[in-house]
């Protein structure tokens, strides 16, 4: 092992010897001096004949276009003096045929000799002190080529280290900037293309009643795409991954098993840009990146149960309130992407998003202390009867305060019968005092309120309640939401889905 180590060092020496300037430099400017000069480097400190034989033939220009020289002649002159400098570890001159003059010096680090540079020159002969000269630049430029060797294994070592830390530090960023899988998955697909420098990259989910895996998110930078296909497990690369439990890897291919307690899904990435294969790096560098990913992963799927399981309570307890009065307290589907097409277009956070999803559904919830005589009276209400009715938003929260997931929702559902000139309640806030939610479910529940059934209403028509919403843009309703909710209302999905939930079974 520790030879094989040795050769290769020794290889990757002579390599970037062969393309250093300084070396090339030097030759030029000795070769100035002894001129004509035929250099060469022997990269083995203990050479045979042969290869002795084989170095002069391609080297010296006595002898490119004849046979090879004899033994006792060059080549096993040579041979003596390339012996000599080995032993004393110093330069050697000799005297070549044709009355011409060379040397050779041992390269020599340490104790440790790795071949010789050498060269035979003209008739002139060369002084010592030159060649001492030549000795002390060549041990210099060995010197600085071992450094610059020894500089990029290092950098090759550490870069996937370092790699692997700001991967770390970057999954952590997404791990905290989402926890919606569809925005997730994607996210950690691009960050492993921009760390492999890949031109693929799919990650697949575990069906494990199906026994298959599932893809859920691929980027290609390719012109030519793929498509999404299913994998059995066991099958192909991230079939082998999963089942193996641990990464297969291909010249063109890298799958990494999603390990949690049990593995969960792979993540595999195709062709890099460069066209060359994936490296043992490339694994260690994907494999730090999985095991945090994988914590992003369980972290949204573990969010996206907790908020079915919210949703579902929420739906629940809509449904009781609704068997009151159908039709109160449970908004159509129509309602629900109105409200939340105006808060996406208004830039909200997902987060607000989500909370004016929860309060769409229960905005109305407090109605059920109303009496039913007052909630379903056709004729114009009593100011008694009145100021029950402006008592059903703090009732709402009351009802929905216990519940920590619609702690954000409450101010939505508290203030959503405010108005925009401070005439509404339950405190008279007005312009930019109304949360911004609450002025966009003011809008919404009023529309609602006119295009269905009411007791107390005549129903009119979707463009009729537009024109309603309006003329009261500045009084009742937000300038800026009235806008959003016209322009939501114009898109053809939105007004043919209102059209199919409101006419579609008359």
């Amino acid at each position: 092992m520790e030879e094989s180590k040795n050769k290769e060092y020794q290889q990757e020496l002579f390599d970037k010897l062969r393309k250093s300037t300084s070396l090339k430099k030097e030759e030029e400017c000795f070769g100035c001096y002894m001129k004509p000069a035929a250099w060469w480097l022997l990269e083995k400190p203990n050479p045979k004949m042969s290869d002795l034989q084989k170095l002069i033939s391609n080297n010296c220009p006595h002898f490119k276009k004849g046979p090879l020289p004899a033994k006792n002649t060059c080549s096993a002159s040579i041979f003596d003096v390339v012996k000599k400098a080995a032993k004393e570890k110093k330069l050697v001159r000799f005297d070549c045929i044709a009355n011409l003059h060379g040397f050779v010096y041992p390269i020599v680090q340490g104790d440790k000799l790795y071949g010789y540079i050498g060269a035979c020159y003209s008739k002139k002969d060369v002084s010592a002190e030159v060649l001492d000269i030549f000795a002390a630049f060549t041990d210099a430029i060995v010197r600085e080529t071992q450094k610059e060797l020894e500089l990029s294994k290092l950098y090759e070592t550490i870069r996937p280290r370092a790699i692997a830390l700001s991967t770390v530090h970057t999954v952590h960023r997404l791990i905290s900037s989402t926890l919606d899988l569809a925005e997730l998955l994607p996210r950690i697909a691009r960050l492993s293309l921009q760390i492999l420098r890949a031109n693929r990259c799919s990650i697949k989910l575990v069906d494990a009643k199906r026994k298959l895996l599932l893809p859920k998110a691929t980027v290609d930078l390719r012109e030519k795409k793929v498509r999404l296909k299913k994998v059995k497990i066991g099958k192909w690369a991230p079939g082998k991954a999963f089942k193996q439990g641990r990464p297969i890897r291909g010249d063109d291919f890298l799958a990494i098993p999603l390990i949690d307690e049990d593995v969960i899904g792979v993540i595999t990435m195709y062709d890099k840009i460069d066209k060359k294969p994936f490296t043992a790096f490339d694994q260690e560098i994907m494999s730090t990146l999985a095991e945090q990913a994988v914590i992003a992963i369980k972290n949204a799927q573990l969010y996206k149960e907790q908020e079915k399981l919210t949703m579902g309570s929420i739906k629940s307890l809509a449904k009781v309130l609704d068997t009151r009065a159908p039709g109160t307290y449970v908004p159509r589907a129509s309602f629900l992407k109105i409200a939340l097409a105006i808060g996406q277009e208004m830039r909200l956070t997902t987060n607000d998003l989500k909370s004016l999803e929860y309060a769409a559904i229960l905005h109305d919830a407090g109605e059920i202390i109303v009496p039913d005589e007052v909630l379903t009276k056709p004729t114009k209400l009593t100011g008694k009867e009145y100021a029950i009715v402006k008592e059903h938003p703090a009732v709402g929260v009351e009802i929905i305060k216990h519940m920590k997931a619609l702690k954000s929702a409450t101010p939505i559902v508290l203030y959503h019968h405010e108005k925009y000139d401070g005439s509404g309640y339950p405190r008279g806030l007005k312009k930019d005092q109304i949360p911004l939610g609450a002025r966009i479910m003011a809008v919404v529940s009023a529309f609602e309120a006119m295009v269905t059934k009411r007791p107390y209403r005549t129903i009119k028509s979707i463009e009729e309640a537009m024109e309603e919403i309006k003329n009261n843009a500045g009084t009742q309703f937000d300038p800026k939401v009235v806008d959003v909710f016209l322009k939501i209302m114009a898109r053809k999905d939105i007004h043919l889905m209102m059209e199919r939930e409101l006419y579609g079974h008359q």
